[in-house]
């Protein structure tokens, strides 16, 4: 039990599923220029190509098929709209010397592209628009897996077997749509406003709730969540300069809590990629 609700734990909160939901049709679209000097700064909230750790059991055909290859460039193209100036991806920061040199040897002709988001999208647009280097954002952070597991089974069992359920069939969903849909489309409804909403709930509304009158390992699972987010914040802002126009590649749910930090702040223009994704 313990293993699974690790793994769940991660699908939910780190790869993030779509719901149920009809793509909103007033997302708003892309935002006009403030001040021509302000950065402006884009989220794409995706799901991880190759499947890792974190990613749920959601199924889809390989993404290596003519059919999805010909969908991801169509997702490139319509990235290319928004005319970034840096890619931002989700890998280690403390490894960004090794992801600049696998993106120097893939313009070289000397790397061969992986089923991964970071090559298939980050590489590919980062290399089209003639970028000299591609740039790592991610910060990683221990989650208290184990004592929200401990928690969770001894005093919350029926909640905990609910939170469960709520995974599996969000995980069905997510199948069935990619079996009917677009990877373009798939990523307009990833980046809808339901869908940030979903996230965010899905720490304040459910992990949060494990708590009793002495222990707040659910509040602190999901503070944790937020510090790795600001964290991450923190290194998109490390590589940010006047005028730039940036692409943040990151999970869904990495998106949702990020997109909060940007729309609050008064140093940055946000752009809602999602206006791009539908031109």
């Amino acid at each position: 039990m313990k293993n699974l609700f690790s793994l769940v734990l991660v699908i939910s909160f780190l790869a993030s599923c779509t719901n149920n939901q009809s793509p909103v049709e007033d997302t708003p679209k892309p935002a006009a220029i403030v001040n021509e000097d302000t950065p402006q700064v884009a989220l794409l909230g995706i799901f991880h190509f190759a499947g890792t750790t974190d990613y749920s059991s959601v199924e889809f055909d390989p993404l290596d098929s003519e059919k999805r290859q010909k969908e991801i460039r169509e997702i490139i193209e319509k990235l290319k709209l928004f005319q970034p100036t840096k890619v931002l991806v989700e890998y280690p920061s403390n490894k960004a010397k090794k992801l600049d040199s696998l993106y120097a040897a893939y313009r070289s002709d000397a790397y061969t592209l992986t089923i991964n988001e970071i090559d298939q999208i980050g590489f590919r647009l980062a290399s089209e628009l003639n970028h000299p280097h591609i740039h790592a954002i991610d910060y990683k952070l221990d989650l208290p897996f184990d004592q929200l597991i401990k928690f969770a089974e001894t005093n919350e069992p029926e909640k905990f077997e609910q939170f469960l359920q709520s995974i599996k069939d969000q995980d069905q969903f997510e199948s069935d749509y990619l079996a009917e849909h677009t990877l373009l489309e798939y990523l307009m409804l990833r980046n809808a406003d339901a869908e940030d909403l979903r996230n965010k709930n899905q720490y304040i509304n459910q992990t949060a709730q494990f708590v009793n009158d002495t222990t707040y390992i659910g509040v602190e699972f999901a503070a944790k969540w937020w510090e790795r987010n600001l964290m991450m914040m923190a290194n998109i802002d490390l590589v940010t300069e006047t005028k730039d126009r940036i692409l943040v590649i990151v999970g869904a749910a990495h998106r949702a809590i990020l997109r909060d930090f940007f729309e609050d702040r008064t140093d940055v223009d946000y752009v809602e990629i999602r206006g791009y994704l539908e031109k």
